[in-house]
């Protein structure tokens, strides 16, 4: 049953926001985090950290970590953020805040730690039951009044319930021990979901995060568009594409920080 995990998770998981040059450097989504240690470590997806050109950003350290809003209460926020990892290969990035700059946020009040999932070593099963949390279809937006840029952020929280589609996602000729460990889900992820937790409902661990998308082409042969072309919608996604947490490589870098994982 999700909803017997589901208050952790969404304890440990956040909006990134980095700054947005265009908007006079607004805080705006970028994607989802999670925490997978008490002490302040967070994952999310490398392409979450990067700019458009695939180079690691900068302004990291600028970075946001934002809950929504909830009747009664202000969104929880944490600041100084540090990059320590990333890996492009296997799409990445392992992030720290530090708990005592953050201690008199609202949301951290009474705690004298950080939420987190704990990260499991486990591979899934095809037909498992899992779920993601994170905060698709987010968007900032700004208006011009005289003298003056007023900015708001919308978040988007969202659970999406799955099965294990597939351990691989595609095969080829040869495979070897070497080959990403990749999950297909049955569901899409939108856009804003990339570096949110993949959990097992039965356990509560998380297994793996979401990692990119699959746009595909449909045909619309009743469509015409100029010169009398049939038209194609892309849609974005037609199943989750994840990344498995128990890559040898990733075990190793939550291993060389002390972070914490579990058989289970």
């Amino acid at each position: 049953m999700i909803r017997k995990s589901l208050a952790q998770t969404k304890a440990s998981t956040f909006c990134v926001q980095l700054p947005n040059p265009a908007a006079q450097g607004m805080p705006t989504p970028v994607g989802t985090g999670f925490f997978v240690s008490s002490d302040g470590w967070f994952a999310t997806a490398a392409h979450v950290v990067k700019d458009a050109n695939g180079n690691v950003r900068n302004d990291i350290y600028s970075a946001c970590l934002m809950k929504e809003h909830a009747p009664g209460s202000v969104g929880a926020m944490c600041e100084g953020v540090s990059l320590d990892y990333v890996d492009p290969q296997w799409d990445i990035a392992l992030l720290k805040v530090d708990f005592g700059k953050n201690k008199d946020k609202e949301w951290l009040k009474g705690k004298s730690s950080f939420p987190f999932i704990e990260v499991s070593r486990r591979q899934l099963e095809e037909g498992e039951s899992v779920y993601s949390f994170g905060y698709p279809l987010s968007e900032a937006r700004t208006q011009q009044h005289p003298g003056m840029t007023v900015g708001e952020v919308l978040l988007s929280p969202r659970v999406t319930s799955a099965i294990v589609s597939s351990t691989l996602e595609k095969t080829k000729m040869i495979m070897s021990s070497g080959d990403e460990r990749i999950y297909v889900l049955d569901k899409a992820l939108n856009y804003g979901n990339s570096g949110g937790p993949i959990v097992a409902t039965e356990t509560g661990k998380v297994y793996a995060l979401c990692s990119c998308f699959q746009p595909v082409m449909v045909p619309q042969p009743h469509l015409t568009g100029s010169g009398g072309k049939q038209v194609a919608i892309i849609t974005p996604s037609l199943y989750g594409i994840v990344l498995a947490l128990h890559n040898p490589s990733i075990l190793k870098a939550l291993s060389d920080r002390s972070i914490p994982t579990t058989a289970v």
